[in-house]
């Protein structure tokens, strides 16, 4: 299950090297950290935009496990939640060549913003490798928000890692257009939810569920 705030304090502290006091806490607690490459924002309004720029990086979080199954149906039937369904491509740094046979690690909270660990039978977790043109699918639920701090909230977000020999890892998470808790609502200030390439579009319904696309561009390692 998710840890408490005092979990999180001690994950902030090991990753960061700054002690908190319990009443001095910042409101991004549970999701910055390192992981987020501060070189690799989103571009400008300005930027060209026939420029190819890779995916930017985001916070691993406090809820990464090792060892989670082969699969991209990471919730069952039973599992509570509006169904989504994820399709996505990686490509290279060229954005057009298909990476093949990447590892792509995925998870996320239930419908009520809580995390299962590997003791959960990896509730919401998978992992699945890229095919012939790239491409990887995730079968899940659409996560809930979360605070991480009093009255301090998380937009809905899947985790995402993925990594391929000769091309550099990304870390990262995707957002979903229309959450009210997208920047300038984020209460993690220094995580990536303002990057608009990393905001899905949905289509569908609570009802029928809900499907989106995404391209995600591995830099050069």
């Amino acid at each position: 299950m998710r840890p408490g705030r005092r979990q999180f304090i001690r994950w902030l502290s090991a990753t960061t090297g700054i002690a908190f006091a319990g009443a001095g806490l910042g409101c991004d607690i549970g999701e910055t950290g390192p992981s987020v490459d501060s070189d690799a924002r989103p571009p400008t309004p300005d930027a060209d935009p026939t420029i190819c720029i890779p995916t930017t990086s985001d916070a691993l979080g406090p809820f990464f496990e090792e060892g989670a199954p082969m699969r991209t149906k990471i919730a069952d039937d039973t599992e509570p939640g509006e169904r989504l369904f994820l399709q996505a491509v990686v490509v290279g740094p060229d954005c057009e060549t298909p990476v093949v046979g990447a590892l792509v690690e995925v998870w996320q909270a239930d419908t009520n913003g809580v995390y299962y660990d590997a003791g959960a039978n990896y509730r919401l977790r998978g992992r699945a490798t890229t095919d012939s043109e790239g491409k990887f699918q995730v079968d899940t639920i659409r996560p809930g928000n979360y605070t991480i701090a009093a009255n301090s909230w998380r937009p809905a977000h899947l985790h995402l890692t993925i990594s391929m020999a000769g091309l550099a890892t990304l870390t990262t998470q995707v957002y979903f257009a229309g959450d009210p808790f997208l920047p300038p609502n984020d209460g993690c200030t220094t995580c990536g939810s303002d990057d608009p390439a990393r905001i899905v579009e949905l289509g569908g319904d609570a009802v029928a569920g809900w499907s989106g696309e995404i391209t995600l561009i591995l830099a050069s390692s």
